[in-house]
């Protein structure tokens, strides 16, 4: 298992803060009606996700901080790109209102877990999962695929963000038990 370091800066990071840039441009494709090239910016955000992971591994690069923000750049260009989504009627609100909510909630007892013991406890595989399932209902809708398409990758999402979000919850209690005992 990689030793975390203190350094921020390196290219894993360096990747998932690309990811969060690419946020800006995706979405002014996607406001602007050019989804073909938005969803070829979102494919290039996507490979960004799977290398800094992989990266942080191979080069020894994981960080305290890369914890922080691998996740939160996912956070942020689905969080927008979903918003926009829904702005354009292609999505309805409360999927998003679900989305946004968990995000906020997970972030909040992470904050509060790495505050007690000053490490960040990483995503889960059901988290990374749903992410995916999220991004695969957004591809549907922008590259105009089937209803069907559409309404069976929201599902999905939205079992995987149960999943996550229950074994979250049980991670975090599990962890308050065991700050209390110490």
């Amino acid at each position: 298992m990689p030793t975390p370091t203190k350094s921020i800066w390196n290219y894993s990071n360096g990747l998932s803060f690309l990811r969060a840039l690419l946020t800006i441009p995706s979405a002014i494709l996607l406001w602007q009606g050019h989804n073909y090239i938005a969803l070829g910016v979102g494919v290039l955000a996507y490979i960004t996700d799977i290398l800094d992971g992989w990266l942080a591994r191979k080069l020894d690069e994981v960080t305290e901080a890369g914890k922080i923000i691998d996740p939160l750049a996912d956070k942020i260009y689905v969080a927008v790109i979903t918003s926009i989504l829904v702005i354009q009627d292609r999505l309805p609100l409360w999927f998003v209102l679900i989305v946004l909510s968990r995000d906020f909630i997970i972030m909040l007892a992470g904050s509060y877990i790495a505050k007690r013991t000053g490490f960040v406890l990483p995503s889960n595989v059901p988290g990374k999962i749903a992410v995916f399932c999220i991004i695969v209902m957004m591809v549907c809708i922008v590259a105009y695929l089937p209803p069907v398409s559409i309404q069976a990758s929201m599902i999905a999402a939205l079992v995987m963000m149960a999943v996550s979000f229950v074994l979250y919850t049980i991670r975090f209690f599990q962890t308050v038990k065991n700050i209390e005992k110490a």
